[in-house]
């Protein structure tokens, strides 16, 4: 069996085995297996970027192989997705890897079928906490709550406050509360880039200061009628009135 090693350190991660290290734990392996050892294989960067040197020299070198070996599994990859793939399209071509992290060994059958358990479990984690910061938003929404950063017109209560109950609330910025008056008085008898001229023959500044007001803007916030009346319509499509006060 033709073995050889890869082996990486992230620039963010200082604290983890250096490459040198990596490099001796796996050929340690390499020497107990028995294998024949061919090369080394090294990168420093983030394993989400698939553009490492090291690792491409890796790939395009894969018929000198049959197996590589690295310290840790997210030294291959970060993502479990990309590490599914990864190890199926290795398969699809005879070549295995050896992970000594989680004691993973694709040239036995148990060990892909560790390997696959694995990284289905840790996909089926991110997909949970996916669904969970969903449901997390979904719930505050539904309580008359603000997720995100504050629409024009209005500050973050809880900016303002420091107070941990005033998250999701909002607080009426009145300079930023009269332009958005001026916006539906304008929006009566004229169109979203007529009130963007408007606003910028009158010198109206946008929340950044700018004098270049865009039509898309305008339209966001007059297609907003109801939040700006302080209304919304909760998951059983129930009319809802905000905590704080309105502008229009």
């Amino acid at each position: 069996m033709r073995a050889v090693t890869y082996s990486r350190i992230s620039t963010d991660l200082q604290s983890e085995t250096s490459v040198q290290e990596q490099t001796r734990r796996c050929k340690q392996y390499i020497e107990m297996k028995g294998w024949d050892f061919g090369d080394s294989f090294e990168d420093v960067g983030t394993g989400m970027n698939m553009e490492r040197e090291g690792f491409q020299a890796l790939m395009e070198r894969k018929e000198e192989w049959d197996v590589v070996v690295a310290f840790k599994l997210d030294r291959f990859h970060r993502s479990s997705a990309n590490a599914q793939a990864w190890a199926s399209d290795l398969n699809n071509v005879g070549k295995n890897f050896v992970a000594l992290d989680i004691d993973v060994d694709t040239t036995s059958a148990m060990g892909m079928a560790v390997f696959r358990i694995i990284t289905a479990l840790n996909q089926m984690e991110v997909e949970v906490t996916k669904e969970r910061t969903v449901m997390g938003i979904v719930a505050k929404q539904n309580s008359g709550k603000w997720v995100g950063k504050p629409p024009y017109g209005y500050n973050s209560a809880f900016a303002a406050t420091g107070d941990d109950g005033e998250k999701g609330n909002l607080l009426i910025n009145p300079s930023e509360a009269d332009i958005v008056r001026i916006i539906f008085d304008q929006a009566a008898s004229s169109s979203a880039s007529e009130i963007c001229n408007f606003l910028i023959e009158n010198g109206i500044r946008t929340r950044s200061g700018s004098l270049k007001w865009a039509s898309s803007t305008i339209k966001g916030i007059l297609d907003n009628r109801e939040f700006y009346e302080g209304t919304f319509y909760n998951t059983n499509n129930e009319k809802q009135q905000y905590e704080w006060e309105a502008i229009l």
